[in-house]
């Protein structure tokens, strides 16, 4: 399973959530779950005499409050959560609560959307838990309200298989329910094995958004939830491309979809259109924290759109604009208030140390002094310190790179030695990073670091390249929706290099071929790929 939705719903929410249950949260907060045995819904009064009018793409269901703008706050909310939108959705699921604080489905939201937002967030949490839980047990509470709230006790309490019953059960119940079969889908999605085949929930997922595609081929979240299926699939249909142009054109102002479309625009190798939906989601975003007045450190989503771009546009081949971009990202003042913010996370992993990462990758090195001088200073004191391991490992691989540059192997075999030594260490961080919401950004860094040792030691011993950076090629993952690439090109590239310098041309064209089937027309690939051409004639 993609690890964005699981890692958010269950670490995040059982380190924040769990705090509002008796006895620290292992018995569900409702005493009567009512996952079997539904009754008919006994509306409070108050449910609301006319529909809200409905912005184009969200859809329309029964919300329990009496207020039209509230009933549209929370589906625009429930439409943010299902396209990755997480501190959007907490925008209207906030103001709905101004407006009715005793919206259940406006608490139930609240909660989902700030699972993932830090220890800033975490009274907030609580305080929705509870009052959803007051809520859910007034006799009065409409029934399907209250399935929604058990589902959501049983993801953080008994984890993601028995919430999988949980919504399959609300799906059946209300077939006219347009979110849950989405939820239901993002539990079932369990990605592709190494032949590139669906696993069994993978295929359900299909199936079940499909279906809701059939009745609502306009739906917003469920065009997002069926590209999104696909979005680490080894190999993207054009179909797969114009769900999310579809998904685009359903809401021309959502930020979510047009990085969306960017994501898979890069994943076929079209750069450019990757690199301008970006930045239409980037202008979006900046748009939304003016409107909303809301920090950058709030803002994930701009700080993963622009990171993105600045990756397509080195993949095109456009190092200056590369450059260019993601120094803009990494100027970015960080945020004392929100240390742990999803923005601020962002930033201390990926945007400080892209400017460096993406100089590293370039065919041409530049010199030392260049990248030493964008580099990242020293952290300041209330940030995650588990972040400076990512420059730790960029800095010994810069170090190794130039002393091979300046033929001195015993400095590079040392860049390895404290490389290894500093992976090591980080290995063992994993609850810190847990504590400091920063799992996935961990797993990445160790991940870069692999793939920065294979490369160091194809340094070392250039003849056996084929060996070391074999293990690299096969742990070397696609790109997800919510990151690029932790570095820039694909890891069969540096083998492809390797064999062009030790005048192998027919081995680097084989292995250029193969590295294009993973970032299709990747610049750097292309021109090694000539390279060796011009070589064999």
């Amino acid at each position: 399973m993609n690890t964005s939705f699981r890692y958010v719903l269950l670490s995040a929410a059982m380190a924040g959530c769990c705090s509002a249950a008796p006895g620290g949260g292992h018995e569900h907060w409702m005493s009567s779950p009512a996952l079997n045995g539904w009754r008919e819904a006994v509306f409070r009064a108050g449910v609301p005499a006319q529909p809200a009018v409905l912005p184009p793409g969200v859809e329309m269901m029964m919300v329990g409050s009496s207020s039209p703008a509230v009933q549209r706050l929370v589906l625009e909310g429930m439409t943010h959560l299902l396209s990755f939108g997480d501190m959007r959705a907490f925008v209207k699921f906030d103001a709905a609560l101004r407006l009715d604080p005793d919206c259940l489905m406006a608490h139930w939201g609240r909660c989902m959307s700030l699972m993932g937002a830090g220890p800033a967030f975490q009274s907030q949490r609580v305080q929705s838990m509870k009052r959803m839980k007051e809520l859910a047990l007034r006799p009065d509470c409409p029934e399907q309200e209250r399935a929604y709230a058990d589902a959501l006790a049983v993801l953080l309490m008994d984890g993601p298989v028995k919430a999988q019953e949980a919504w399959k059960t609300i799906c059946s119940t209300w077939k006219r329910d347009p979110y849950a079969p989405l939820f239901y889908a993002m539990l079932l999605r369990d990605g592709f094995d190494g032949q590139g085949k669906p696993g069994e929930g993978q295929q359900e997922a299909v199936r079940v958004v499909d279906a809701v595609l059939k009745e609502r081929p306009g739906s917003q979240a469920a065009l997002f939830m069926r590209a999104l299926l696909e979005e680490v699939a080894p190999v993207i249909s054009p179909e797969t491309v114009e769900t999310a142009r579809k998904a685009v054109a359903a809401n021309p102002l959502s930020a979510s979809a047009h990085h969306l479309l960017g994501h898979f625009l890069f994943r076929t190798g079209d750069y450019e259109g990757a690199s301008a939906a970006f930045q239409a989601s980037e202008n979006l975003c900046l748009a939304w924290e003016k409107a909303e007045n809301v920090p950058p450190a709030l803002d994930d989503a701009w700080f993963r759109s622009i990171v993105y771009r600045a990756v397509s546009e080195f993949c095109a081949g456009r190092y200056k604009e590369a450059d260019a971009i993601a120094a803009r990202a990494a100027a970015i003042p960080l945020n004392k208030e929100h240390p742990l913010a999803p923005g601020t996370l962002l930033q201390l992993w990926e945007a400080r140390t892209l400017p460096v990462r993406l100089m590293l990758a370039r065919p041409d090195l530049p010199g030392q002094t260049h990248l030493l001088k964008a580099s990242p200073g020293p952290l300041p004191k209330g940030f995650p310190d588990l972040s400076n391991g990512m420059m730790a490992v960029v800095t010994q691989y810069m170090g190794a790179r130039y002393a091979a540059r300046q033929g001195r192997p015993d400095a590079v075999a040392s860049g390895f030695d404290k490389l290894s030594g500093i992976l090591r260490l980080f290995m063992d961080g994993a609850e810190i990073a847990r504590r400091q919401m920063s799992v996935s950004y961990w797993a990445r860094c160790l991940q870069m670091g692999s793939l920065y040792s294979s490369e160091i030691r194809s340094l070392m011993f250039p003849d056996s390249a084929n060996v070391w950076m074999s293990e690299a090629i096969r742990s070397q993952r696609f790109p997800s929706l919510l990151l690029p690439p932790v570095v820039p090109y694909p890891a069969e590239w540096k083998l492809a290099q390797a064999y062009l310098q030790g005048g192998k041309y027919r081995e680097c064209l084989d292995m250029c071929e193969q590295a294009l089937k993973r970032f299709p027309n990747h610049a750097g690939v292309l021109e090694t790929r000539k390279q060796a051409r011009a070589a064999v004639k």
